[in-house]
């Protein structure tokens, strides 16, 4: 008895030490973030989060959830901040890959165009909310009358926006022509390939198809892409965009199977921002605009099971170790508030744990950063989980959880107060 005792003396004692540890750092290690608005262009309260993430070539920035308008103002004066003083010209919307990347491209070379195009490419969440509207009608379209415009792309397999609606069956049947593929001989098993494109890039037939129809589409465009690797390699754009479509459609197979399904994508996704970040643009400096759960590096490693059956984004993406040493996570939490996206009903957000990361931190501090990557560095060893609101799971936000937070972001960007975004 005395035995069992100790053992539970102990693990009580180590767990509320390495508490202690972590919380003792968040609260000497603060910064306080003087403001959030996209017009506040005195950068000097955001050095130190410049000086985190030193030579990082990605930036990644979080948002719990799709409707937080505190979170978009303070990223769109981030993304700022990143573009002026930090030599970040690429933003990466989990958005349409072929329609904001090759889309923008073609489409939205001046700041006229930018405005007649991106409403219908990029995800209504943002495009229409009014905590974005100051990056999309102003921050970007105007730096396309300076030296060092923008520039826009996406990473997400789902291409079904306007313009691949309309192109990029004809796009891919182009490269096709122009690689002289062996498939072009097969002319039925070709008209498979341009109509599951086709159904594939369209958001009103995509999703009512059987599931005969995504199995023999997944087969036709595997045959299809395995042509152009031979002829162009891996790396070519037709290999990419028809793996972004193959992915979709066993999405589509698997959407009974919640977690299976978002697996697929985020796996894709992440395959998606290295061909961006080696292929597209190797010289460049990218900051990429996602959800929480997307950008989190460390999924895995919870003690409910459950959840480690999940697979995100940035976790693939930073298997590459090279890649990881120049990847910097910024993930966005809150203490309390009202959120919601678009179109849907305001919802109050959960208080957050009485220990946990929120409430570590100064009451009258409405906005701040923690570096993480700074307190890993001084306590590798340190593998306690503690509570934060974030997102576990890719439908689970605003919600306290218990994890090794400190791994999974970089750094934590906080809000004291969240409220949801409106229509523009």
């Amino acid at each position: 008895m005395k035995f069992l005792f100790i053992c539970i003396f102990s693990f009580f004692a180590t767990f509320i030490y390495a508490q202690t540890d972590i919380k003792t750092y968040v609260t000497t290690n603060t910064s306080t973030i003087q403001s959030i608005s996209p017009d506040s262009l005195d950068f000097s309260d955001l050095e130190t989060i410049g000086t985190a993430i030193g030579n990082a070539r990605i930036v990644m920035l979080g948002e719990q959830d799709h409707g937080d308008a505190p979170t978009f103002l303070a990223k769109t004066r981030l993304i700022q901040y990143l573009h002026q003083k930090k030599g970040f010209n690429i933003i990466a919307f989990e958005s349409d890959f072929f329609s904001a990347t090759y889309g923008f491209e073609n489409n939205a070379t001046s700041k006229q165009d930018f405005l007649k195009y991106y409403k219908a490419n990029l995800v209504p969440y943002w495009t229409l909310s009014d905590a974005v509207s100051s990056l999309f009608t102003k921050v970007i379209p105007e730096s396309y009358n300076t030296a060092n415009p923008y520039i826009i792309t996406g990473f997400d397999n789902q291409q079904f926006y306007k313009y691949a609606t309309s192109n990029l069956s004809q796009f891919c049947d182009s490269l096709a022509r122009d690689c002289k593929l062996e498939i072009l001989n097969n002319e039925i098993l070709y008209k498979t390939v341009l109509a599951s494109i086709k159904t594939l890039s369209n958001p009103m037939l995509c999703v009512s198809e059987s599931k005969s129809f995504y199995e023999d589409a997944s087969n036709a465009l595997t045959v299809f892409k395995n042509e152009f690797k031979a002829k162009k390699g891996v790396e070519y754009i037709g290999c990419i965009l028809i793996d972004n479509i193959i992915a979709f459609s066993q999405q589509l197979l698997l959407k009974n199977d919640f977690t299976a399904m978002v697996n697929v994508r985020d796996i894709q996704m992440a395959e998606n921002l290295k061909w961006l970040y080696k292929v597209k643009y190797p010289n460049e400096k990218i900051i990429v605009w996602a959800a929480n759960y997307h950008i989190s590096k460390y999924m895995g490693h919870f003690n409910k099971n459950s959840l480690n059956n999940n697979i995100s984004m940035a976790t693939e993406f930073v298997k590459d170790k090279e890649i990881e040493k120049l990847t910097y996570s910024i993930g966005f939490t809150s203490y309390d508030g009202e959120a919601g996206r678009i179109g849907t009903k305001p919802f109050k957000v959960e208080n957050p744990d009485k220990n946990g990361f929120e409430n570590w931190i100064d009451k009258s501090t409405n906005y701040a950063f923690v570096d993480f990557k700074k307190f890993n560095l001084l306590n590798p060893q340190f593998k306690t989980e503690f509570e934060m609101k974030s997102c576990v799971s890719d439908n689970n936000v605003h919600k306290s959880y218990p994890a090794q937070w400190n791994k999974i972001f970089d750094g934590i960007f906080f809000i004291r107060h969240m409220y949801p975004c409106v229509i523009k």
